[in-house]
């Protein structure tokens, strides 16, 4: 069963036993007032009755007193009025003799069949009334309502009086059918409304079964149901759209990971091959001129090709071994680092790599990190070497380093004075194995950039490629201080390196 369903069947269920119990509680509480007042009515009229019969069946009348159709109101009465009969038309009374027989009877009005009396051993003799139901003595007729006491002026006679059930019967049994449809039309009111109630508050429910379906087959952009209210259903679609959005956000994570990987596997193919066939050409070229006799290559120079190519493929090895570190996040090398003395060491470097460059290093002050010494030494060589590589020769470079107290941030900037960036380059400058057009293409793999990146990321920086003002490139490092011990060994090097 659907859920709307066992839910309508439960409620109804529960409706129905609310209903049962209501009304056999009012039947319950309703007869027995009704059976109180008959028996109220037999009560009121026993003294009248039992003198009536005492006067019929001429045993212990007290003198004076009246019969039914006699006049007068004194004698035992005293000097109020007389008792009177109070029965319902059809009622019974009757005087019994000490031997159990009928000595006198009389009717309020004409009656049907007489009540069924027990023996009078099973009377008794008590001196106190007894009450209780007895059928008709021929077995057709109504049920009776019987009041038995003894006579007030006759020892050993017994009074006997008895008014019928029929209207109490007719009144409980109008009473139960009134309850009984009223509480199927109640309940089918209830249920009615509730089906149509349930249905309105769970239709969001089948509308998110039906989404679900539909997200199970593959569409992930797909949502479920409404967003907004208070109620527990909303509450759940918002949920389930948030977790959606997680997945969604998480495949898409993944196919960019895995189109990047099979990019890097391709680059890093393609970059490991360049220098392998080189090596291979120049070991063939070796192994022919010893073969023919004649050495129609240098030695030497061959071999000197072949450690520029293995050379060349083991910085790549290096740098790929490097970067593979920095995306695992291993926990860091927390150490105190005066950024000022690795960027002047980057600096002296690079101008022993091209003496006849200006290049001009500002950092008038110490200015200290936590962090790993040989990943920033690494991250700013590189920013140097970019700047190398992709200007012509003799245009200056500008390396800077503050510290900017109101951020709390360490701030190193490389500038060239070469063509700039474009948007291609601006866009992907630090995308692994890219490499920008031949007009600022080098010799490298395409992963100095990127290794700053790792860096960055590593400290919790951040490094940022943008055109400088009057031409050129310019790279800025971010770097967080952090709690550094202070000041330690430092250089200030303005001016001309």
């Amino acid at each position: 069963m659907t859920l709307r369903l066992r839910l309508a069947l439960s409620l109804g269920v529960l409706l129905a036993l609310g209903l049962v119990a209501f009304g056999l509680a009012t039947y319950a509480f309703y007869a027995p007032t009704q059976y109180a007042q008959l028996d109220t009515q037999l009560r009121a009229s026993e003294s009248f009755e039992a003198t009536q019969l005492e006067l019929q069946a001429h045993v212990g009348s007290p003198p004076g007193a009246t019969s039914r159709s006699g006049g007068g109101d004194q004698g035992e009465y005293g000097s109020g009025p007389a008792p009177t009969s109070v029965l319902a038309p059809g009622s019974y009374a009757a005087l019994l003799s000490p031997a159990g027989t009928v000595v006198a009877s009389a009717d309020v009005v004409r009656r049907v069949g007489v009540p069924r009396l027990p023996s009078l051993l099973q009377l008794g003799h008590e001196s106190s009334a007894k009450l209780f139901d007895a059928a008709s003595s021929g077995g057709t007729g109504p049920h009776w309502r019987v009041l038995v006491s003894p006579a007030p002026h006759a020892p050993g006679y017994l009074i006997v009086l008895a008014e019928p059930t029929t209207a109490i019967d007719a009144t409980l049994h109008d009473l139960l059918l009134v309850e009984v449809a009223a509480a199927l039309g109640l309940l089918l009111v209830l249920l009615a409304g509730s089906w149509l109630i349930l249905r309105r508050g769970l239709s969001p429910l089948e509308h998110m079964a039906l989404d679900s379906r539909a997200i199970a087959s593959g569409d992930l952009s797909r949502r479920v149901g409404p967003e907004r209210g208070p109620t527990e259903v909303i509450e759940l679609g918002a949920a389930l759209n948030a977790m959606l959005a997680d997945i969604e956000r998480a495949f898409a994570e993944r196919d960019v990971t895995e189109a990047r990987l099979r990019q890097f596997l391709a680059d890093v193919s393609h970059e490991l091959r360049t220098p392998l066939t080189s090596i291979q050409g120049f070991a063939e070229l070796f192994r022919l001129s010893i073969a023919g006799g004649e050495r129609s290559s240098d030695p030497t120079i061959v071999a000197r090709r072949i450690e520029e190519e293995a050379g060349r493929m083991k910085r790549l090895v290096d740098d790929l071994l490097l970067l593979a570190r920095l995306d695992q996040a291993p926990e860091m090398l927390r150490e105190d680092v005066d950024l000022s003395v690795v960027v002047a060491e980057a600096c002296s470097a690079a101008a022993a790599i091209e003496p006849g460059r200006p290049l001009l290093l500002d950092a008038p002050e110490p200015v200290h990190v936590l962090g790993d010494a040989a990943h920033l030494r690494q991250a700013v060589a590189n920013l140097l070497t970019n700047g190398l590589r992709h200007t012509p020769p003799g245009s200056p470079i500008e390396v800077a380093l503050r510290h900017e107290a109101e951020r709390g941030d360490v701030v190193v900037s490389v500038r060239d004075h070469g063509p700039g960036l474009d948007e291609e380059a601006l866009a992907k400058a630090f995308d692994r194995f890219w490499r920008a057009d031949r007009s600022r293409a080098g010799g490298g793999a395409g992963l100095g950039l990127s290794i700053v990146a790792a860096v960055a990321d590593e400290h919790g920086g951040s490094v940022t490629a943008s055109n400088a003002d009057g031409g050129g490139a310019q790279f800025v490092l971010r770097l967080p201080t952090g709690e550094t011990k202070g000041p330690t060994e430092s250089v200030a090097l303005p001016g001309k390196v």
